[in-house]
């Protein structure tokens, strides 16, 4: 009896290790041989320094398979390792921002850790094929939650990681858009992203380029309203941004000073968002034509 046993185990053995894995499954399965359970120790203050060789060992790995003719589905599980194990550093990076709006010491190396994480994310949903679009935003938040409770971290809340996620689906969906429609859209460097530039849109008929930061309406409105407080923009110039819809502003300083085109992406104007894309992208032709037209530059390189 116990031979039949024997055998029926090793059986049960064969089909578990060669049923195929869903992309999540594997990424997981990688990260839990990879990174040990955190100790209780860091129960308080959670020690994760040593995730940053690691990730850095990610991000490079899943950079350099970009400028290769890597399959989508290799550079998809290179980027989602490298999103989820930045995910604990850009829950705590998070935290900080959320507990002090009016700056700390420290702010402008957490809010590079954001940035990354944000480019690892947007990456990640680049690199995928268009089946698992739909349920990516659900099955990435599972594996970090998982992955922040494994090291010891509080995981980013459902409210901030909403936010995180809209924002990212509106420039994605923007930058995918503008592809359809022939347009030159180049995601920006760390540098460029704290300078509030998202992307760089080219025409290739006229080779004008812009800079440009997509907002959702309400941070929009702010935004032309504290440049109108600040001096930066005339009352007229305001109530000509709130028609159109974009407005131009200086950021940076000295060398590093750039124009970047503020962009209202609206569901009213540009329709709803669907698996980070939009369903018609001629109107975000027709605007970004418009936008090129105004403040579009032959000499603009971001």
């Amino acid at each position: 009896m116990s031979g039949v046993w024997q055998r029926y185990g090793d059986y049960r053995a064969r089909k578990q290790t060669t049923k195929a894995l869903t992309l999540y499954e594997d990424v997981q399965q990688s990260l839990r041989n990879e990174v040990p359970i955190a100790s209780r120790r860091w129960k308080h203050q959670p020690d994760i320094s040593f995730l940053k060789p690691i990730i850095a060992v990610a991000k490079k790995e899943s950079e350099e398979l970009d400028n290769t003719a890597a399959l989508s589905g290799s550079r998809a599980w290179h980027w989602l390792r490298a999103l989820i194990l930045q995910a604990p550093q850009a829950a705590l990076a998070q935290e900080q921002m959320d507990k002090h709006h009016h700056g700390f010491s420290a702010r402008g190396e957490r809010l590079y850790e954001l940035i990354d994480f944000n480019d690892a994310y947007v990456s990640t949903v680049l690199a995928l094929d268009e089946a698992l679009l739909a349920d990516f935003a659900e099955q990435a938040k599972r594996l970090m939650d998982w992955f922040c409770k494994r090291v010891g971290v509080r995981n980013l809340s459902a409210e901030q990681y909403e936010a995180i996620v809209q924002g990212l689906s509106r420039e994605i969906a923007v930058y995918k858009g503008l592809q359809t429609e022939g347009f030159g859209v180049h995601m920006t460097s760390r540098a460029s992203d704290a300078l509030g530039v998202d992307m760089i849109i080219s025409d290739p008929k006229s080779g004008k380029s812009v800079n440009i930061d997509c907002k959702a309406p309400s941070a929009y409105r702010h935004r032309i309203y504290d440049l109108l407080r600040e001096g930066r923009l005339q009352p007229g110039e305001v109530t000509a941004a709130e028609a159109l819809g974009y407005i131009a502003e200086l950021n940076g300083h000295g060398r590093e000073k750039v124009e970047v085109v503020i962009w209202r992406i609206e569901r009213q104007t540009y329709g709803d968002i669907v698996a980070f894309a939009f369903q018609d992208t001629r109107q975000l032709r027709r605007s970004i034509t418009a936008i090129l037209k105004t403040y579009g530059d032959t000499t603009n390189h971001g």
